[in-house]
């Protein structure tokens, strides 16, 4: 029986993966979302109150964690406007085994989960705790690691934030901007480490994209 332990968590680390879930219409989301363990059979999941993915698991009370290390289902899952219609494809999802949500038919891993409890921590986040009901695994052979996967990871998962801090107060804006900073230096070395790739394009789209927030901001002003 596969364990969390076997598909790299650790408890004290946050693990990157994507969460999917149905929305009320019974659509399937899906968002980058950390993880962490409490013990083998449990896991929280720290959310914005705000986030479709909170609002849904909040209501379904159930949700898939999804390990991947394909760039841009990570990509395309946070800046959902970069797909067709501005919603994440269809055809990526599939009905979990055990519980009411959608799973990532690409996923190396999938972790079907049931919520136990949701405790209110900060303003706009709350703690999910949450029951592992299953886990279900692929043969999927050993690949060698390039920097460019982690430096791209870190830059979106930044960016979603520098589109929220922009407009915020001074003190979110001063956060923005050296978020922008370490953008910038994920983007430089990517570039460097894997010219010509999809981590590329999207530190190039990412760009675009974060120069189009600044001058929505500089009109509003």
């Amino acid at each position: 029986m596969v364990k969390l332990a076997d598909l790299g968590f650790r408890k004290g680390e946050i693990a990157e993966t994507v969460v999917s879930t149905y929305n009320t219409d019974e659509k399937p989301n899906a968002a980058p979302i950390g993880v962490t363990i409490n013990n083998s059979k449990q896991v929280a999941l720290k959310l914005y109150t705000t986030s479709a993915t909170y609002k849904n698991i909040a209501t379904k009370k159930s949700a898939v964690i999804n390990v991947t290390d394909n760039i841009e289902i990570f990509y395309r899952t946070a800046f959902k406007e970069f797909n067709p219609n501005g919603k994440v494809p269809k055809e990526w999802f599939q009905p979990a085994e055990k519980i009411e949500a959608p799973k990532l038919r690409n996923a190396d891993a999938t972790i079907e989960v049931s919520v136990l409890n949701i405790t209110p921590i900060e303003e706009e986040q709350a703690m999910v705790l949450c029951k592992v009901i299953h886990i279900n695994t692929t043969k999927k052979p050993p690949h060698v690691y390039c920097r460019a996967f982690g430096l791209t990871l870190e830059a979106i998962i930044h960016a979603t934030r520098v589109k929220k801090f922009l407009s915020g107060t001074s003190d979110q804006k001063k956060q923005a901007n050296k978020l922008l900073q370490t953008i910038e230096e994920c983007s430089s070395i990517v570039k460097r480490v894997a010219p010509n790739s999809p981590y590329t394009k999207i530190m190039t789209n990412l760009d675009h994209m974060i120069n189009g927030w600044r001058k929505e901001n500089e009109n509003l002003h």
